[in-house]
């Protein structure tokens, strides 16, 4: 999430205690911008599945409309995504 978008959305979030640079799953670094995970959301109530959950999201500075999703993310809820048009459904 961008912090533009986390402050339009009202969310609150902070500096991360021990920020790290983010690892894709086959071990390269994000070298985007800085590929720093500095910054985190509060806890967030959000609805998947008919099921309403607790997370906090990390912030990193990818640009518009971008997002990485954590692999436990994609383990717990199984996305369907189309690559071609770039949705994820849930």
């Amino acid at each position: 999430m961008l912090p533009v978008a986390i402050k339009k959305m009202g969310l609150p979030y902070r500096q991360k205690e021990s920020p790290y640079l983010l690892i894709t799953i086959s071990g390269d670094l994000i070298l985007y911008r800085n590929g720093m995970i500095c910054l985190k959301t509060g806890p967030v109530e959000i609805d998947i599945k008919r099921r309403t959950i607790v997370m906090s999201f990390n912030v990193l500075l990818l640009g518009k409309d971008k997002a990485v999703l954590e692999i436990l993310f994609l383990q717990e809820f199984n996305p369907k995504i189309d690559w071609i048009i770039k949705e994820v459904e849930i």
